[in-house]
């Protein structure tokens, strides 16, 4: 039986398998020693995956010097501290509120920098991932970080510079969830089982060192000295099997007025009285709806083409 973790460091993990001559995709290049094939199959959006590399493995990507490049066109900016209080900040509030204990937690950070939108559309291409990616930033001081909670996305993280402690579920909260946890803790206790920290697997992340954990699961992250990490988000919410299907059918029934159309006024009867031409219409439609659902089932060509169209239009 596997681990429900797995760990790589350098040679000693599996080897992507590039032609000799070929330059190894974006994804190939991030996730190495490990397989992308292998990275798909057995962890991606499954179980958690740790893989150790060299300091200087994600200098291409990002390095200290340039987070504070183009913090007026990221989506925001965020001031982190215990119990998950958190506050949006200006670019002019970083010093200070580090000063005051706190992560700082930059949002679109692909917006500011080209290469890392490049990236973002790069491995998106060479997944054929239908959700959206996005960076963010992680600079936190030492003793600085979040507490337990889980995200609504696949959370990888980049240790660019210092060392955080991380302890993380070895299954998920929630699968595929819609929302974050809630921060408050009394809400997030009457919700989840929440677990305690000697329940959860540790690892102390160094520069060149990846952590990727499914969407939904637990964790929490301490830096132990001055920290800078990026996450690359993969974002599922809008881009679930549910919503293709869906897409894919108003694509083919939004062209019909019948279905444009409001369901007809009628005069106020009994309070809870339904009234039957309301049913019979919904009937009428869902019996359509079937056929069409049965059509699109039984034709290879719909199915990719509702595939297709997830790629290029992502989650709306």
């Amino acid at each position: 039986m596997k681990s429900q973790i797995s760990s790589a460091t350098g040679p000693r993990g599996p080897v992507n398998k590039t032609r000799p001559g070929v330059k190894p995709s974006t994804i190939a290049r991030i996730l190495s020693p490990v397989d992308v094939g292998e990275f798909l199959s057995s962890y991606f959006e499954r179980r958690p995956l740790v893989i150790r590399g060299t300091g200087d493995k994600f200098n291409y990507l990002f390095t200290p010097d340039k987070f504070k490049i183009g913090l007026d066109r990221v989506t925001e900016i965020r001031a982190v501290f215990p119990d998950l209080w958190q506050a949006q900040i200006h670019p002019a509030d970083i010093k200070e509120m580090i000063g005051a204990g706190a992560s700082i937690c930059i949002t679109g950070l692909e917006k500011a920098h080209p290469r890392l939108l490049k990236i973002t559309e790069s491995i998106k291409r060479e997944l054929n991932y239908g959700g959206s990616l996005s960076f963010r930033s992680y600079l936190s001081p030492p003793g600085a970080g979040f507490d337990l909670h889980f995200d609504a996305r696949v959370a990888t993280t980049l240790q660019i510079a210092g060392c955080k402690r991380w302890w993380f579920s070895t299954a998920p909260a929630a699968k595929f969830p819609t929302n974050n946890s809630p921060r408050q803790l009394k809400i997030l206790q009457s919700q989840y089982s929440v677990p305690k920290l000697k329940q959860l697997r540790s690892v102390l992340l160094r520069p060149g060192d990846l952590l990727c954990l499914p969407a939904g699961t637990w964790h929490r992250a301490r830096a132990q000295s001055m920290s800078l990490a990026l996450n690359l988000a993969f974002d599922h919410n809008g881009a679930g099997i549910f919503d293709v299907i869906l897409a894919a059918l108003h694509k083919k029934l939004r062209d019909d007025p019948e279905w444009r159309s409001p369901l007809p006024a009628v005069i106020q009867g009994e309070r809870d009285a339904f009234p039957p031409e309301i049913a019979t219409i919904l009937r009428e439609r869902i019996d359509i709806m079937q056929r069409a659902l049965c059509d699109m089932r039984d034709s290879d060509a719909a199915l990719k083409h509702a595939w297709m169209n997830s790629l290029s239009s992502g989650p709306q």
